[in-house]
């Protein structure tokens, strides 16, 4: 009887597991590659990222005091937000998007989207702040705990990517 390797002794399911594992190792090592040879200064992956985050932070404002510089309920076509089109700080908006865009795709070549994704997603926290401290908004007490679980899980995912980063 031939001797069997660890991974062989429990059946199909553990192999795969071994060959899961093997793969998550070369990804991990691709990863790595992939991140020592980013860009710096401004092309820098993590640095377009927060601008990313930035333009669409101040892209909601825009669009907050656009549209409510322009609200007119006498209008047909309020009900659609057309009328927004008509403010200039709409169109700042629009243009603060692209360029949200166009940096969060750079971001994903370098970063992968498991990342930054959810980091990404500390808009959802700098948004309800904002509109809290500028613009004299009321943030439930519900709402507050919902800040507080996002900011948990921006902990949670920043802690090994930071931890990453510093063996690079």
């Amino acid at each position: 009887m031939r001797a069997l390797l660890p991974h062989q002794r429990h059946g199909s399911r553990q192999r795969g597991g071994y060959s899961e594992a093997i793969r998550l190792r070369e990804d991990h090592g691709a990863l790595e590659k992939r991140m020592q040879n980013r860009p710096s200064g401004f092309g820098n992956p993590w640095l377009q990222l927060a601008l990313s985050v930035a333009c669409v932070l101040v892209s909601e404002f825009l669009l907050k005091r656009g549209a409510t510089e322009v609200a007119d309920a006498g209008n047909a076509w309020s009900w659609t937000g057309v009328n927004g089109l008509a403010s200039s700080l709409v169109w700042w908006a629009i243009l603060l998007i692209v360029a949200s865009f166009i940096s969060w795709l750079y971001v994903l070549r370098y970063i992968p989207i498991t990342i930054a994704f959810p980091l990404s997603r500390v808009v959802d926290i700098l948004v309800p702040l904002g509109c809290w401290i500028f613009l004299g908004e009321l943030i439930s007490p519900l709402r507050w705990c919902g800040i507080a679980l996002v900011v948990v899980g921006l902990a949670l995912v920043a802690k090994p990517i930071a931890q990453f980063e510093e063996r690079l």
